[in-house]
């Protein structure tokens, strides 16, 4: 059984909680960490312990992630095996059925395919290489990079960012233009009253 706490994990054999990331978001995590490789090991090895992967451990042993899934996948495109984890919970001794209900209500368990729908845990990939893009997911992200919003206390928020934007913005960001575009429409909206309800909500930006 996995005890809480610090660890090195293989990547390969961690389990994804959530079905969608945001490639573009996780293609400027895959950059940040090649700045750090190109500073050296030590500073690589420490840049990976402030972004351990947060993880639960499920039947058999198994870790879940529970944040970091960007990281992870940025990690495993640019060839790592290995990554330092941290144990928040130790779930090993529940069923899978009991597991899954537990880690739900945990705030968790995060399931939406690219359309924002929500799908079972049986749709979950084995691995995050098997997560699905979701631009919607970059967008927020981006956004909240750029001051238009507070980052929310859990990946629910998250969720909820990328389904307003998804809402409200049509822009087609399959091209750095179409992304930017969406981008400067995004910032907008995040600071505007028909946003006032989502986690981590600024209101307009200071004159």
């Amino acid at each position: 059984m996995a005890r809480r706490g610090k660890a090195i994990a293989e990547l390969a054999r961690l389990r994804p909680t959530q079905l969608t990331l945001g490639y573009i978001h996780m293609r400027d995590k895959m950059a940040v960490t090649r700045r750090q490789q190109d500073a050296g090991g030590a500073a690589l090895r420490r840049f990976l312990r402030r972004h351990r992967i947060k993880t639960v451990a499920g039947p058999g042993g198994t870790l879940f992630i529970v944040d970091h899934h960007h990281w992870a996948r940025a990690w495993s495109e640019l060839g790592y095996r290995r990554a330092p984890v941290r144990i928040l919970h130790d779930l090993g001794g529940l069923g899978p059925s009991a597991f899954w209900k537990r880690l739900d209500a945990l705030g968790y368990v995060h399931p939406y395919n690219e359309l924002g729908d929500r799908l079972g845990v049986a749709a979950l990939p084995a691995s995050v290489m098997g997560m699905r893009d979701d631009p919607y997911r970059s967008l927020a992200a981006f956004t909240r990079m750029a001051g238009a919003y507070r980052k929310p206390p859990n990946a629910a928020g998250d969720f909820r960012w990328a389904g307003f934007l998804r809402e409200h913005v049509e822009e087609d960001m399959g091209t750095i233009g179409g992304f930017a575009l969406a981008l400067s429409l995004a910032i907008r909206l995040a600071r505007s009253s028909a946003a006032r309800r989502l986690p981590g909500y600024c209101g307009p930006a200071a004159a």
